[in-house]
């Protein structure tokens, strides 16, 4: 398939290959090697240029100069030929990355063939081999990935483990972490997670992932979760001001959970953290700062609104379960993220809930007076008697924590504060 240019001892160059590039109608080029095909990058090559193409001894990996200069490597798999690295010119075959050192870089560029790929790679190096392209193809989201780690055995699937623990530790790249944090047993490392997060938050990277590392770290080691949880929330994760790079890099959603987390890590140690209160929000009337039967409200419950707000005991065991949360929702963002809850409840453990919340659910829940008929509308003249909808007056009492008298909608009511009640309902013009 390949011809092999004669010579007695081989070439850290290598020798000349039958490989050639070739070049189609609409400007595209591949790399024919045999009965193999290679579609190339485009602008990899200056337009028509036919590079020549040299090989290793074993005719197995192949290399061609780019416009830039330097050179790619191109490895044969199974009945496949990949793109593998990218190395410095002229290329020396010694020192250039073999197959097992190219894994990485084949299942990143090999795109929509990577089902192909990891076919070849199993034909040729069994599971192992695939094992080892999935450890270092950790980096690449992609279904195959999932596909080809779900198929392999039990022995495979910790030595891909294995390869993804090593990213738990500082120093490492953070590529691949999303999928280490999703596999690795993380409880197993507690050990590494501490100094791996106190090194991804300054400054801040790879927030999911750390938000699934602090929620393990919990599990083992509440008081040292916590405090690194309160130095987590000391960072400002939600201040992207100065933070550098995409939106994608910066991830805001992404740092939300990663706050969320840190909260959830204080609230269980129960002590006491100078930066959660920032964390409760503007919003002191969220739903979820009352409790019924089951717990925290969701907003989509039929309600009078006139629940008490959650009991620490109350929130205990919501906290206690937070930190069981999947990875993978963590991960992909598939559950809603509610950091002023846990800020609630870590603010409850400590026993520093803010006078001005409690006086805002405290007015909410005032008695209210008002007649049963007839409804508040606009056919009513304007300060007639008449009955609001008590869920919407108990609501606006709430964001108004300091008002002596509310208008809303067609309704206005006033609030009693010496008297703790809610009367006066009337009509009123629409705003």
């Amino acid at each position: 398939m390949l011809a092999l240019a004669a010579c007695k001892t081989p070439s850290p160059g290598g020798s000349s290959s039958a490989a050639e590039v070739r070049w189609s109608d609409a400007g595209a080029a591949t790399l024919a090697v045999g009965d193999r095909t290679l579609a190339l990058p485009a602008g990899e090559l200056s337009a028509d240029a036919k590079p020549a193409v040299t090989q290793d001894e074993t005719g197995r990996r192949l290399a061609y100069p780019r416009a830039s200069g330097d050179a790619r490597i191109v490895l044969l798999v199974g009945g496949g030929a990949y793109l593998g690295p990218v190395v410095k010119q002229p290329v020396d075959f010694k020192a250039a990355p073999d197959l097992a050192a190219s894994l990485g870089a084949m299942f990143e560029n090999a795109g929509e063939r990577r089902a192909e790929l990891v076919a070849d790679v199993m034909k040729e190096k069994g599971d192992a081999g695939v094992a080892k392209l999935l450890a270092d193809g950790a980096h690449v989201e992609a279904p195959e990935w999932e596909e080809a780690f779900a198929k392999l055995g039990d022995a495979q699937k910790a030595d891909v483990k294995k390869g993804l623990a090593s990213l738990l530790e500082r120093g490492k790249p953070t590529a691949g972490l999303r999928r280490a944090v999703v596999h690795v047993p993380l409880r197993e490392h507690a050990r590494s997670i501490a100094p791996r997060v106190r090194e991804l938050v300054d400054p801040i990277r790879e927030p999911r992932a750390t938000a699934v590392m602090l929620r393990a770290l919990a599990g083992v080691d509440k008081a040292e979760s916590g405090a690194l949880g309160c130095e987590v929330l000391g960072r400002a994760p939600l201040d992207v001001k100065n933070a550098k790079g995409s939106p994608e890099e910066i991830d805001a959603p992404g740092r939300e959970v990663l706050v969320e987390a840190a909260l959830v890590a204080v609230a269980l140690a129960g002590g006491e953290c100078k930066h959660v209160a920032a964390s409760l929000g503007d919003d002191v009337c969220m739903p979820w700062f009352r409790c019924g039967a089951e717990g925290p409200l969701s907003g989509r419950e039929a309600t009078k609104q006139d629940e008490p707000v959650c009991t620490k005991e109350q929130l205990a065991p919501i906290v206690a379960k937070e930190i069981e949360r999947p990875a993978t929702e963590i991960v992909a963002l598939s559950h809603g993220a509610r950091p002023s809850l846990f800020a609630y409840a870590a603010l409850a453990a400590a026993g520093k809930v803010p006078e001005s919340f409690t006086s805002a659910h405290a007015r909410r829940r005032y008695p209210l007076t008002q007649p049963k008929e007839p409804a508040c509308d606009n056919s009513l003249p304007i300060g007639t008697s008449c009955n609001c909808d008590e869920a919407t007056v108990r609501d606006q009492v709430c964001r108004h924590p300091v008002s002596a008298s509310v208008h809303v909608g067609v309704c206005k009511f006033e609030i009693d504060d010496k008297g703790k009640k809610i009367v006066n309902v009337t009509s009123a013009a629409p705003p």
